[in-house]
């Protein structure tokens, strides 16, 4: 993805936005692998009660705000698709309380150069699922799947 088309995905989850954003790799209209990033808003709400609302991502192994989990399976997934000479293929996940306005989601996903009310692509097989929370943010949590 586009540097800029990042940017704009860390700024609507700044703005909770979105509760999940995806990368995948898809094999004749079928998904075959994937990375999710999640964040449970509930969760952060309760975090920010407990420890508030300032976060330091300037800890070991982040780079530029992206957790090392995060960073390592996105560049796993990237270079699997190199591999193969597929291309990556992503999606978003809005947050409840966007997804309960129609139209605040359509300008949401427009901003983000996503279509409303669009789909992913269903998996070729039933995936292999691994999930684990980021450190030092236990209402993130990065998920991989693949069929393999």
């Amino acid at each position: 993805m586009p540097k800029r088309d990042i940017k704009k995905l860390l700024k609507a989850v700044d703005n909770k936005e979105l509760s999940a954003v995806g990368i995948y790799i898809e094999d004749d209209d079928y998904r075959i692998a994937e990375v999710e990033f999640e964040i449970d808003w509930d969760e952060h709400q309760h975090m920010i009660g407990a420890c508030g609302t300032h976060f330091n991502t300037d800890l070991p192994g982040w780079d530029n705000g992206v957790s090392p989990e995060a960073h390592i399976a996105a560049q796993r997934l990237v270079e699997a698709a190199k591999q193969m000479g597929k291309p990556v293929h992503s999606w978003i996940r809005v947050s409840p309380s966007v997804r309960n306005n129609p139209a605040r989601h359509k300008t949401v996903c427009d901003n983000l150069g996503y279509s409303y009310g669009s789909t992913v692509s269903p998996w070729k097989d039933k995936p292999i699922t691994q999930s684990r929370n980021v450190n030092y943010l236990p209402e993130a949590k990065v998920t991989q799947r693949t069929i393999r």
